[in-house]
């Protein structure tokens, strides 16, 4: 419902998110202000939430949770916590989700919240199309950034010269032309860095070790396997080409639900023509589904 002018404001905004490193999860976005995204460190992404707080639930994942090229108030958090406040008045849902994020820095994230004594009632988790063996986002370049800091105080401009030439416009251009190496998601199998039985084998550890984390805290705890672009609900053209989110796909919906619950078929029957903004990200209308699956397993049974 957006018109192109505030079309052309949203993608403006969502690609002029900056980020800085933090330590123990990785890259995440700075404190930022927009028309449609705003993002504050402490508290995560602006979202639709009654002014007192009672209730404090925090939502955890990667671009996906955080909405990507979605306002603020059709995220995935913001949709849950419109369904949520409906009856269960004055609880208030954080939204934690940072793009490329993946279990592991999810787990770390939760550790340096409850570090800061910022513990939840619930701790909600959606994912799966990040997910991968080890690392985090620009990894090799923080290293070789890191390498360089036993050399001599008069050699550091050397040092920092290459990435400052690999920054120029020019440059990335001609990468993307030679290399064709335009989105993570392109990248080949390989990208697992890992074989499918570790892949699978890491994720449930890390979803035993979120458990138990939870538990240790007094912490309601739920993970989710989400939808994937190019597999679930109406693609986006290009999405078909998406090999490694297949070989993902195949390999976590046979996990246990009690490590993760599959709400990967929410968007099948979409009524929509497309259920995706891009080839991975969803529409305001599917984070709205996607709110509604997951508050029906959050409540189910309860009064």
């Amino acid at each position: 419902n957006l018109s192109k002018e505030e079309l052309r404001i949203l993608h403006r905004d969502t690609h002029n998110l900056k980020f800085y490193f933090k330590s123990f999860t990785g890259p995440k976005p700075k404190n930022y202000v927009s028309k449609f995204i705003n993002y504050d460190i402490s508290n995560g992404r602006k979202t639709t939430n009654p002014t007192n707080c009672e209730k404090k639930y925090f939502l955890f994942g990667g671009s996906t949770t955080f909405g990507w090229l979605s306002i603020d108030n059709e995220t995935i958090a913001s949709h849950l916590s419109k369904i949520i406040n409906e009856e269960k008045k004055n609880t208030c849902v954080y939204n934690y989700g940072v793009p490329f994020f993946y279990s592991k820095q999810e787990n770390n994230f939760l550790i340096n919240l409850i570090e800061e004594e910022k513990i939840p009632n619930y701790a909600i988790f959606l994912d799966g199309i990040n997910e991968r063996c080890d690392g985090y986002a620009y990894e090799k370049n923080i290293k070789r950034q890191f390498s360089e800091i036993n050399r001599h105080r008069a050699e550091i401009f050397y040092a920092k010269l290459p990435a400052l030439i690999n920054s120029l416009p020019f440059v990335q251009l001609y990468d993307r032309l030679v290399n064709k190496n335009t989105s993570v998601l392109d990248l080949p199998k390989n990208v697992l860095n890992c074989s499918e039985k570790k892949l699978k084998a890491n994720f449930e550890n890390r979803l035993r070790l979120r458990n138990e984390i939870c538990k240790i805290f007094s912490i309601k705890c739920k993970s989710f396997l989400q939808p994937f672009g190019g597999v679930n609900g109406k693609i986006y053209p290009g999405s078909e080409s998406l090999e490694v989110q297949f070989i993902k796909y195949n390999l976590f919906k046979t996990i246990d639900e009690q490590l993760i619950v599959d709400i990967s078929k929410t968007l099948d029957n979409d009524p929509n023509k497309l259920s995706y903004v891009d080839r991975v990200h969803y529409s305001h209308n599917s984070n709205y589904l996607i709110a509604m699956k997951i508050s029906e397993h959050l409540f189910h049974g309860e009064p």
